[in-house]
């Protein structure tokens, strides 16, 4: 277990290194990719993937703290955490310097379950408890399961496109009900078998208002983004009805 502690901490810079690759001349950034040959209904705005931001520094204090005050709880979630965050760098450094829709399809899905294990774990040891260290664990490990999960349901169309030999603005309506379908069918999972988390949650509701955003304010698709908008709002009930139990951050 130790040995997962201790490699936290350059698995947590390498998460802030990766992105900065393209200005130093390796590779394309990841949006200038997704966008090059138009907009497609399933990409949230830019400003939404920010969200990165808060999960990378929460990271990166977990890994602090895991090495600095190591406890049973930090030793027991290292495990899935660090291998999550291996992922999320290879994928990282993937999607800049190769950019095969499919191969980061097909990436992201370990290191969903790899962060899905580690918030099911921390759901299994009782979720928030009203300290301050559990509050940092819940918020990074579910907005980072959350926004995995819009990542892959963002990921597919563009994988099913490149397989069909399309462009991101050909039938808008079929890749944004696959994205929409997949963030459904994953959150309705992860809320039955793995965690309740609220984090999970805000960081699937952020990503589903990405996308209603980018329908009605870059694309101007504005029946896109209704239906957008009802599909995120059956993802935050499904939050709704399964009630707060208090295990859960």
């Amino acid at each position: 277990m130790s040995v997962f502690r201790t490699a936290l901490i350059p698995i947590a810079l390498s998460q802030f290194l990766a992105p900065l690759l393209p200005a130093m001349g390796f590779g394309q950034s990841i949006g200038d990719r997704a966008t090059a040959q138009g907009i497609p209904p399933e990409l949230p705005l830019g400003l939404f993937f920010s969200i990165w931001g808060v999960i990378f520094t929460g990271y990166l204090t977990i890994a602090a703290l895991a090495n600095l005050r190591p406890k049973y709880r930090f030793d027991h979630l290292a495990g899935p955490l660090a291998l999550a965050g291996l992922g999320n760098v290879i994928w990282m450094i993937s999607a800049q310097s190769l950019g095969f829709a499919w191969l980061d399809c097909l990436l992201l899905l370990p290191i969903l379950f790899f962060a899905w294990e580690t918030a099911y774990r921390l759901d299994q040891m009782g979720g928030f408890d009203g300290t301050g260290q559990k509050l940092l664990l819940c918020l990074t490990i579910g907005l980072l399961a959350g926004w995995l999960s819009v990542a892959v349901s963002i990921s597919l169309p563009e994988a099913v496109r490149d397989f069909l030999g399309r462009g991101p603005t050909d039938r808008p309506w079929q890749s944004l009900w696959v994205a929409l379908g997949s963030a459904l069918v994953l959150t309705t999972i992860f809320a039955r078998y793995v965690s309740k988390s609220l984090w999970f949650f805000v960081a699937a509701g952020w990503g589903i208002s990405g996308i209603v955003a980018n329908n009605w304010l870059r694309t101007e698709t504005h029946l896109l983004g209704i239906a957008a908008g009802l599909i995120g709002l059956l993802i935050v009930a499904q939050r709704l009805k399964m009630g707060v139990d208090g295990r859960n951050g």
